[in-house]
């Protein structure tokens, strides 16, 4: 009897330390976790330009360096030419509707993988998208007053560019 006892509680020691062991590696995961989302690389806080002037642009990416007007048929643009402007070495393209920025293309993403969290990637909070094709294009509509965000793959999992369209029809 006493050593059914003693056996006992033998395993009932072991089974409470191999717990605590497992209790560390789970938290030591979800620390993990925590800190690569807190890493999370950030593209640009597209809210600071979306729908803003040319100065308050200049203010976030610094002073263009091409700028051409375009005038695009089924556009705003097609009867007064707009300005598109390019910026950091033609990492953004922007063209200005009624002087605010609206059409924004993001060139050279491809470090970034393409799945539903690269919404985050602009400073936008998750979101499930409108349109799901990870080899194509993900598509979000009416996130933040922005019409349409676009993350376009570049046929191996990563991103190839992005595209806002801000707020005009």
């Amino acid at each position: 009897m006493k050593k059914t006892i003693s056996l006992l509680l033998l395993l009932l020691i072991i089974s409470a330390c191999d717990n605590s062991k497992r209790s560390q590696v789970d938290d030591n995961s979800a620390n993990e976790l925590i800190e690569k989302t807190s890493k999370k690389k950030l593209i640009i806080d597209i809210l600071s330009i979306v729908g803003k002037g040319k100065s308050e642009v200049e203010k976030i990416l610094g002073e263009s360096e091409s700028s051409e007007k375009i005038k695009s048929s089924n556009t705003p643009c097609k009867d007064k030419a707009c300005d598109k402007l390019t910026y950091k070495s033609g990492k953004y393209e922007v063209v200005f509707i009624n002087n605010k920025a609206d059409w924004i293309t993001i060139y050279n993403v491809s470090e970034f993988d393409t799945d539903v969290n690269t919404i985050e990637l602009l400073g936008l909070k998750h979101a499930e998208p409108e349109f799901n094709s990870p080899l194509n294009v993900i598509r979000w509509k009416n996130i933040e007053n922005i019409k349409e965000i676009n993350f376009f793959d570049n046929g191996s999992g990563k991103l190839d560019y992005i595209y806002i369209h801000g707020q005009t029809d």
